[in-house]
């Protein structure tokens, strides 16, 4: 029962969303073949890691940095109201917002197109 109880406190501590997102603290990986909805826990670093063809909607809350792996996802939105965030995104359907250069990072596709920004959102086209 004990090791049922844990698991249960692990699933909760990244807030998930949508699917069986599994989560150890701060680090996520999204279920595959389901779209994925992370809400990261206050006051640790948050890791997500997307699943191929997914929707992932992450937000990063008061983590102490985001960094949010989605490159093969259909789509990826991120609110990065944390202080450090890197995001890795598709190479379309991505947007990233509260996201000032110098402490967010994003790219776009596998080969790390950067995004257009307009104030603090940063979006692959």
């Amino acid at each position: 029962m004990r090791i049922i109880s844990l698991f249960v406190l692990g699933l909760l501590a990244c807030g998930g969303g949508g699917g069986d997102e599994v989560c150890n603290g701060g680090d996520c990986i999204c279920p595959q073949g389901a779209d994925c909805v992370i809400d990261c826990p206050t006051g640790v670093d948050c890791n997500v890691q997307a699943q191929p063809g997914a929707t992932v909607d992450v937000a990063c809350g008061d983590s102490l940095s985001c960094d949010v792996e989605c490159s093969l996802s259909a789509s990826c939105d991120v609110d990065c109201s944390s202080g450090d965030c890197d995001v890795t995104c598709p190479g379309s359907n991505c947007e990233v917002t509260n996201c000032p250069e110098g402490t967010c990072d994003v790219t776009c596709g596998m080969t790390a197109v950067l995004p257009t920004r307009t104030g603090t959102t940063a979006t692959c086209p």
